[in-house]
């Protein structure tokens, strides 16, 4: 808190208040806004291209820095709706809130077609997104302030599966990354889980009778985007529905932090740790770091599994913030 001081001039026994211009000052100075040139940080719009698109997105560094610094490339998730913008709660609540922002860069990027972003996000499969994140660290990388031996990748549900892609198949660009919720099972899995947890909450199902049930309609959805896919989010699906995480995950040799929610309805950690199993049945590399955060959701947040109504007030689970720093910690900024 600032406080104004009021200078009194004692004048033939009488006092004179000089108040009317220091008054002035000071309400001035109480209502101003922070200088934001005072931060440590600054957030800047770029972009950059990726093949023939041009993708936008924000750069938070530091302000000012006398040293190369480490980076994120962070992906968002699914559908139209996954916007830089949509996900500024996400991305302040586990990332800028937590980071040393004086000593490590971020960079968020809507993926093509979404925002300012040329393309078109439906038609692109999870090898061309992965290949925007790489344009996104090469950018970071033509940077004077980027160490470019220091660039991490981070994603959200579908941004998760883009980070085990980005780590699999570019590991000279990146050097660790974090799933947040990116399932290691496949699309058809993924929907499936989706369609369970309705059953389960809105029918009150029994876990088993909900799969078998979400599988018939998992064949229906599939077969119906495959023969007319009218609808972006349809098209989307036919282009994706193949995808199997099972052709990155064994080939990743990178720190990687696996982080999934306790009462993910989209998302089981349940059937994410027994498909890693299958694929490791020795156990998981040493370079695997694997967590359920308890009673996290999809977006970490704490909350029920079946929880109903809106979930903007909820708060984001504390342990989430904690893991994602302690690996930044430890992967990024011991060098």
């Amino acid at each position: 808190m600032r406080f104004c001081s009021i200078s009194c001039i004692k004048v033939s026994g009488s006092v004179i208040i000089v108040l009317v211009s220091t008054l002035v000052l000071c309400i001035k100075s109480l209502g101003a806004a922070p200088d934001s040139s005072h931060t440590t940080f600054q957030k800047v719009p770029v972009s950059f291209k990726s093949g023939d698109n041009l993708l936008k997105g924000i750069l938070i560094s530091p302000r000012g820095a006398k040293t190369k610094v480490p980076a994120i490339v962070f992906c968002v998730g699914s559908s139209r709706s996954s916007t830089v913008a949509n996900y500024a709660s996400l991305l302040d609540s586990l990332f800028e809130q937590h980071l040393p922002l004086d000593s490590i860069a971020l960079l968020y990027f809507d993926k093509r077609g979404v925002g300012e972003s040329e393309g078109k996000w439906y038609n692109t499969d999870f090898e061309g997104r992965a290949a925007d994140a790489k344009a996104a660290a090469d950018y970071l990388a033509s940077l004077p302030m980027i160490d470019k031996s220091r660039i991490a990748v981070a994603g959200h549900s579908q941004g998760g599966w883009i980070t085990q892609v980005c780590l699999a198949k570019y590991p000279d660009t990146f050097v660790g990354g974090i799933s947040l919720a990116g399932p290691t099972f496949d699309v058809k899995e993924q929907v499936r889980n989706d369609y369970a947890s309705v059953l389960m909450c809105q029918e009150q199902m029994e876990e088993q009778a909900a799969r078998e049930k979400a599988l018939r309609m998992v064949k229906r959805d599939f077969f119906l985007a495959s023969l007319l896919p009218v609808q972006e989010n349809w098209k989307q699906l036919k282009v994706i529905r193949k995808f199997d995480p099972g052709q990155y995950l064994p080939f990743i040799n990178k720190p990687i932090l696996l982080m999934f929610g306790e009462n993910d309805a989209l998302v089981s950690p349940k059937y994410a740790i027994e498909t890693l199993n299958k694929y490791f049945p020795q156990g998981t590399p040493s370079n695997f770091k694997v967590l359920t955060v308890a009673g996290a959701n999809h977006s970490f947040k704490v909350a029920d599994f079946c929880h109903k109504g809106p979930t903007k007030h909820l708060p984001y689970s504390k342990e989430s913030k904690k893991q994602i720093a302690a690996w930044v910690r430890t992967v990024l900024l011991q060098s």
